[in-house]
């Protein structure tokens, strides 16, 4: 009966030795779980700030694009307007050819036929 104690208490030792490994084994990778999960949600605030930057930029670029648009509209308005000015200026130029080529052809007519007054 002794020795069965004495096994038994032996049996008893190796599990509780075991016991404790797997104990420490356990505490370790929480440890290491704990590590990881730190890693993690530090990598998950990064990519959030990382998105709010990105977001940020898409608002800056939407921003720009509709300066931009507004620019080309306003040019657009511009070049109408120069358009319109150019046609005028044409217009007055061919008025203004007109009445040259009518003043030279009364100049003509004014040499050919004499100066009546001298």
């Amino acid at each position: 009966m002794g020795e069965d104690v004495e096994a038994r208490l032996k049996q008893l030792e190796e599990s509780e030795r075991r016991a404790w490994n797997a104990i420490n084994a356990l505490s370790e990778k929480t440890a290491q779980l704990d590590g990881v999960v730190d890693a993690l949600a530090e990598a998950y605030l990064k990519t959030q700030m990382r998105f709010q930057e990105v977001a940020e930029r898409f608002r800056e670029t939407d921003e720009r694009f509709a300066r931009t648009d507004e620019r080309f509209r306003e040019t657009d308005e511009r070049f109408a307007k120069t358009d319109e000015r150019i046609a005028e200026v044409w217009v007055a130029m061919r008025q203004t050819d007109s009445r040259i080529e009518k003043l030279v052809s009364a100049m003509g007519e004014f040499i050919s036929k004499g100066n009546p007054e001298r």
